[in-house]
């Protein structure tokens, strides 16, 4: 492995501190510059709609692209890491993610938007995600659930704040300010942290693992699961029932993100109070992440992920009865907080079934499905509105998914 921890490094955490934390603490900020940029593509999904004339089934195509992109690209990123090292390949794909936005605030053209807007920053969230959720696993054996729960917290910080912010400076200078901003400050906040996180620990870091003794740290390394390679978990019922709980997790979570600021508006809500629910939702995922974290690591990861899904389930049945700001504002509290403990317990059972060694090119691979989810859920939807006039048959097939992929975690209850 390339990347790895100096032996400075090693000798500062036989002292008290230890470099995983701060590997945490760098992918916390780092996530939360990558995933609130994603998050804010439905503050500009109106001023398209109204500069282009376009249907929201065309608009909606710029995020299919962005996840056909993602799906298609991500397995080949998440081998090149583990075979060349995080750090480089991070910051060649978050690099494409800031260049994107940046050209897509210039963007005249329908298939400008489809390149820079879907293409770009679809290759480029290879590295918002799997890449930095995946190096966690390298440094955490015993407080793992805690540490994947705090990092990827941050995921729910800038989903938190980025909408917010990307909408204020659209009511104040127009989308493409906004857009050129979102790309700006992706090259400025994660690339440097990247340059400083992005290691991996050394053979034998681990063995003074969060300050265990060497005793400790053995009889902890022997409850972890055998290192598995991506061929072997392809012929696993785990790999594929994790696949397919992935996808519809996604689906559902791309369908928000994307068209629940213009259905809140659709009702006479106004920008900045509809683009403040993706914040609702950003901010309680944060509340789901910790609990769910720290909840696994006490009673297990497939009890956690059964009673997210139905709790994400309950809430895309009932949001179609929706007629008050004051109970868009409950959705998006119950909404954020069932995402963001599914999204914390995927790669949580990723390691513990499969193992670290081969955990960027198997999570990789399940995140293939993040990126079909990711394309058709906003596509489904924009299309079944221009039907019909609204989200009512996209929400209720979202739901019927979800409580398909909850059906499938008693899958995990019977691992050996």
């Amino acid at each position: 492995m390339t990347d790895n921890v100096t032996p400075k490094a090693l000798k500062d955490e036989k002292q008290g501190i230890y470099f995983g934390w701060i590997v945490v603490a760098g992918v916390f900020f780092m996530v939360a510059a990558s995933c609130g940029s994603i998050y804010s593509f439905g503050v500009f999904f109106v001023p398209i709609l109204k500069e282009f004339g376009w249907s929201r089934s065309v608009v909606s195509g710029i995020v299919f692209c962005f996840g056909i992109a993602y799906a298609i690209t991500i397995p080949l990123i998440g081998i090149a890491a583990d075979r060349f090292g995080y750090k480089w390949i991070s910051i060649l794909t978050m690099g494409m993610m800031g260049a994107g936005f940046i050209l897509g605030s210039f963007a005249s053209s329908i298939w400008q938007m489809y390149l820079f807007i879907g293409l770009l920053p679809g290759i480029g969230a290879c590295a918002a995600i799997p890449l930095p959720i995946s190096l966690i696993s390298h440094w955490f054996v015993k407080r793992q659930g805690l540490a994947l729960g705090i990092s990827s917290a941050g995921i729910g910080v800038g989903a938190a704040i980025m909408p917010l912010l990307i909408a204020y400076i659209e009511t104040q200078a127009g989308w493409r300010m906004a857009m050129l901003t979102l790309g700006t400050l992706i090259l400025l906040t994660y690339i440097p942290i990247a340059l400083f996180v992005m290691k991996l620990p050394q053979k034998g870091y681990v063995e003074a693992y969060e300050g265990l003794t060497q005793v400790q740290t053995q009889k902890v390394t022997i409850n972890r699961k055998p290192d598995t390679t991506l061929f072997q978990a392809l012929k696993t019922k785990y790999f594929w029932s994790l696949f397919i709980i992935f996808g519809f997790t996604i689906l559902c979570l791309g369908l928000i993100l994307t068209h629940l600021v213009p259905y809140a508006r659709d009702t006479g809500i106004s920008p900045l109070t509809a683009a403040s629910l993706l914040t609702i939702v950003g901010f309680f995922s944060i509340a789901g992440r910790l609990a769910a974290g720290f909840i696994s690591d006490r009673c297990g990861a497939p009890k956690v992920l059964f009673w997210a899904l139905l709790l994400q389930g309950i809430m895309m049945l009932w949001i179609p009865r929706i007629d008050s700001l004051g109970l868009f504002y409950t959705f998006a509290l119950f909404f954020g907080v069932a995402y963001g403990a599914n999204l914390v317990m995927i790669p949580t059972l990723t390691a513990n079934i499969f193992g670290v060694k081969s955990m960027g090119a198997i999570y990789g691979s399940l995140s293939v499905a993040d990126g079909i989810g990711f394309a058709f859920g906003p596509l489904l939807a924009g299309y079944l509105f221009d039907l019909s006039g609204n989200y009512n048959s996209a929400f209720i097939f979202s739901a019927a998914g979800l409580f398909f992929a909850l059906a499938l975690t008693f899958v995990f209850r019977r691992n050996p």
